[in-house]
């Protein structure tokens, strides 16, 4: 079990190390759609069954040969962290399909821009009230919510980075970001909206600004707002437990204030229950159970269709693995425990399954950050990638089917709602005084 737990840590730390090499030589944007999928494989896929091996805790799931499931998660982790950075790296379909949306680089007035991001955050508030009143559209209106709050801060965070003491810019912020907390902190269960709130603005103000910073001076601007994001995001997941859906931000904030920050902090990086779960999946699948081969690609299309339409609609594998490992003390029928992108495809088909999704998801991943290389300061394309930031985090951890499709929204919904307002008011200039990033190199 040492040595596992050893090659489990070894894995981390390379990816780390990449990422840290890769975004200090510039080679790889260090704040790239990339490295926030793969920052959410090393907790949720790595960390989690780490921790959960240490601690011979596993959540309540029954399993046989820990020791047996480790080796089989660890092999499978390397495996898709090979396939899934070679496929980054070196296939040429995402590029394709990321040109074809390119218009050339091209820019906006911070007025414009300030309009745009107050008219989005109220829209957010507006439909979060449709999303209480009408019960029809509550899933539909939250998806949309967190689309709007998270453009709105990535707008405000892109105008903050050109005038970061400017007294009604700070306003902006205070009103824009607040609004959004408000939101995002109202019944919310997820830690998604919340993350994509933050990430959003450190989206833009880091492709407007810091971006350009040396390394030093980078780790140093960046140091404090990483460490306020963090403590908010540690104080929301101590008290997340606690949550009801007719919660309101002001309730939510209180008891944040008297939150455990080290236990925040504790189960943030441990991944929860994921380790367990992929740990279980690899232990009884499929001795005791039949693959449901790729069935995360096709649930990808089932997603689309209402269960008002479909009652008898599959669920995913996070909604039945209560009952499936027979779990006890929970209320199966509520609970939700994804066992991560890897657990997944250790359900869903064993080997073939983990090459087919690190190939998709490497793709997928390089569709987005190809599309901000080619795009060099144009706020139409940076910013509505920037609003599926916290999807992509969560995307190594949570069902893979649902994330894929709510990144898809968030970055369509905003990218349409920029575009059609840069039809109107945007200022267009020559790609040639503004070159686009260089290559990705092979890793």
């Amino acid at each position: 079990m040492g040595l596992t737990i050893a090659l489990f840590w070894l894995l981390a730390g390379g990816i780390c190390l990449l990422m840290l090499y890769q975004g200090l030589t510039r080679s790889v944007d260090l704040f790239s759609i990339r490295n926030i999928y793969l920052a959410g494989f090393v907790i949720y896929q790595i960390i989690s069954p780490v921790s959960a091996l240490k601690l011979d805790s596993y959540s309540g799931f029954n399993i046989i040969d820990p020791a047996k499931a480790a080796k089989w998660l660890v092999l499978f982790d390397y495996l898709f962290i090979a396939i899934y950075l070679l496929c980054y790296h070196r296939m040429q379909i995402a590029n394709w399909f990321a040109k074809k949306l390119t218009r050339g680089p091209a820019t906006a007035s911070d007025s414009l821009l300030t309009g745009l991001a107050i008219s989005i955050v109220l829209t957010a508030l507006v439909v979060r009230v449709i999303a209480y009143t009408v019960p029809a559209l509550s899933a539909v209106g939250i998806n949309t919510c967190i689309a709007l709050v998270a453009a709105a801060c990535a707008v405000t965070g892109w105008i903050w980075a050109a005038r970061r003491v400017n007294p009604a810019v700070l306003t902006l912020v205070a009103f824009v970001v607040g609004a959004s907390l408000v939101v995002t902190l109202s019944g919310f269960y997820s830690r998604r909206p919340l993350i994509s709130v933050l990430a959003g603005f450190a989206w833009g103000a880091y492709h407007r600004w810091a971006r350009s910073l040396t390394p030093s001076q980078l780790l140093i601007s960046a140091a404090p707002l990483v460490l306020i994001a963090g403590l908010v995001v540690s104080a929301f997941t101590a008290i997340r437990s606690h949550q009801t859906s007719d919660a309101d931000a002001t309730s939510t904030l209180q008891q944040m204030k008297g939150a455990s920050f080290s236990k925040g902090t504790s189960d943030l990086l441990s991944g929860q229950s994921v380790g367990s779960a992929a740990l279980w999946i690899l232990d009884s699948f499929p001795r005791d159970h039949q693959y449901d081969t790729l069935f995360s690609l096709k649930y990808m299309a089932y997603w689309w269709v209402p269960r008002a339409l479909w009652e008898d609609k599959p669920e995913p594998l996070s909604k039945n693995v209560a009952h499936l490992a027979k779990l006890r003390g929970v209320n199966r029928d509520l609970i939700t425990i994804p066992p991560g992108v890897v657990g997944y495809a250790a359900a869903e088909g064993g080997f073939i399954a983990v090459v087919i999704y690190a190939v998709f998801f490497g793709q997928f991943t390089r569709f987005f950050d190809e599309l901000v290389r080619l795009n060099p300061g144009n706020p139409f394309i940076i910013l509505p990638v920037g609003c599926s930031t916290g999807q992509f985090l969560g995307l190594a951890r949570g069902d893979i089917a649902i994330f894929t499709n709510v990144a898809i929204i968030g970055f369509v919904f905003s990218f349409l709602l920029i575009y059609f307002t840069s039809m109107g008011f945007g200022r267009s200039r020559e790609s040639s005084n503004l070159a686009a990033w260089p290559p990705m190199p092979s890793p």
